[in-house]
C-alpha cells in the first residue's frame, strides 16, 4: 500500500492531532504538479552565479569582495 502512496493518510491523520488540516488529496496533488516557471528560472540563475566562483590557487572559493584582479 506505501508503494502506491496510502502512507500519506497516516501522516495527514498525525497532522490533524497537532492542528494542521492537510488532506491527502493536496499533498499528491502537489507532489505531482510540475514546477512554476518562477522556480525554474531561479535555479536556472542560481546556477549561474554559482558558476561565477572561481577558487584560488589553493582550489579554496575566493571572497565575495574579491575581484581576481590582482589588486
Amino acid at each position: 500500500m506505501r508503494a502506491v502512496g496510502y502512507a500519506v493518510e497516516s501522516i495527514c491523520a498525525v497532522l490533524r492531532e497537532q492542528g494542521v488540516q492537510v488532506a491527502a488529496r493536496t499533498y499528491r496533488a502537489w507532489k505531482s504538479r510540475l514546477p512554476a516557471l518562477r522556480i525554474i528560472e531561479d535555479a536556472r540563475i542560481t546556477d549561474a552565479l554559482r558558476s561565477l566562483k572561481v577558487p584560488d590557487a589553493k582550489g579554496r572559493p575566493r571572497p565575495e569582495t574579491s575581484t581576481g584582479g590582482g589588486r
